[in-house]
């Protein structure tokens, strides 16, 4: 499922979720990214939010779900 499919997630919550499931912390995030932890804290935040979870770990996994973590676009 391509990831247009979850309308309002952004290219950049996608790739802290990517990194997220990689088992990244939001510092390792941070430092991956060139964004503060804080930032990475937000754009998880947001996708926990447009994906109807409570967490990170469950918003992975809806992420993963829906298709949305492969390396293809």
């Amino acid at each position: 499922m391509p990831s247009d499919a979850v309308p309002g997630l952004s290219p950049r919550q996608i790739e802290c979720l990517r990194l997220a499931a990689a088992g990244k912390t939001s510092v390792e995030i941070a430092a991956t990214l060139g964004l503060s932890s804080r930032t990475v804290d937000q754009y998880v935040g947001e996708a926990c939010e447009r994906l109807k979870v409570r967490n990170r770990t469950q918003a992975v996994a809806k992420a993963a779900e829906l298709g949305l973590l492969s390396d293809h676009p």
